[in-house]
């Protein structure tokens, strides 16, 4: 007999969201800051999120908030959706609002990963569709924070 399957991700109820395959801790609110934003201001404004905004009641503090890398992005994103290219919260269908994720933008968003050749590039996922492009870091773009466990 198998162990009954777990939802793909788990809503906390603190405004957090967990990624039951990957571990990691996703920001309910995918559009937190509501404009987008160039790579730098993306990480100096990800690395001031803390409990008591956008949401938050985890307790988490200043620092340990971040952009997701272009591989975590990889393993969020399920390209059998588009607009957008993620699942529900049971990760048996295309996502619709708040199962488990609020105010999800079928766009762009910033990864963490800069080009090793251009350093003034950074990788960016195309949540519409779930590719991978790069541009420099003086565009703006979405940002949809993470932490680790």
């Amino acid at each position: 007999m198998h162990p009954p399957l777990k939802n793909r991700y788990t809503d906390n109820g603190n405004g957090t969201v967990t990624d039951n395959k990957t571990g990691l801790i996703w920001l309910k609110d995918a559009n937190c800051f509501g404009v987008m934003l160039e790579w730098t201001a993306a990480q100096a404004k990800v690395a001031k999120l803390a409990h008591g905004q956008y949401g938050l009641s985890d307790g988490s503090k200043p620092g340990i908030w971040r952009l997701p890398t272009k591989n975590e992005w990889k393993k969020m994103l399920d390209i059998r959706y588009t607009w957008p290219s993620i699942s529900n919260t049971a990760g048996t269908g295309k996502w619709t609002e708040a199962h488990p994720f609020e105010s999800v933008q079928s766009s762009w968003y910033w990864t963490a990963t800069t080009l090793d050749f251009a350093t003034s590039y950074a990788w960016y996922v195309i949540l519409y569709n779930g590719k991978m492009r790069n541009a420099t870091k003086t565009l703006t773009r979405y940002v949809w924070p993470v932490r680790d466990k």
